[in-house]
């Protein structure tokens, strides 16, 4: 079996964003823009495109959540800032996944999981913590390294 190179990316950018908001004080808000562009990254140059949609959909909600805690946006609108930050960012999946011909499952997974995970975030202190999200980004990284491609 051989190595996936997306998982190397993803441990990258596990590593990084460690750093960046570990080490260098960068906002915890930065999470799931940082696990996105780490996604597409492992996408485009793990050569493993069936990243980039997932990568997109957490970029556009992402840059949602900058955009209103540490932004220009109002966060009396904090819902709707999100809604459309998720559906800018699964539009994108799907103008990449049409053209690649790749399936929206992932991506639409990732928007439900996402947002159940923010849920309950308010609940459980720990998915608040920042190791937890570069723990999971490792473990991901590691899954897709060991992985067997879809026949």
């Amino acid at each position: 079996m051989r190595a996936r190179p997306a998982g190397f990316v993803l441990i990258a950018g596990a590593a990084v964003y460690a750093v960046l908001v570990g080490a260098a004080g960068v906002t915890f808000n930065c999470t799931p823009l940082v696990i996105g562009v780490s996604a597409c990254a492992a996408g485009l140059l793990g050569r493993s495109r069936r990243l980039v949609p997932i990568g997109l959909t957490l970029v556009g909600w992402g840059a949602a959540i900058l955009l209103v805690r540490d932004g220009p946006l109002p966060d009396d609108r904090v819902a709707p800032a999100y809604l459309v930050g998720a559906a800018i960012g699964l539009l994108a999946a799907h103008a990449v996944a049409r053209p690649w011909h790749l399936s929206l499952t992932g991506a639409l997974m990732t928007a439900l999981i996402s947002g159940t995970v923010f849920y309950v975030a308010y609940d459980i202190d720990t998915l608040a913590d920042w190791p937890v999200w570069a723990a999971a980004l490792t473990v991901w990284g590691a899954f897709e390294v060991v992985r067997r491609p879809a026949v």
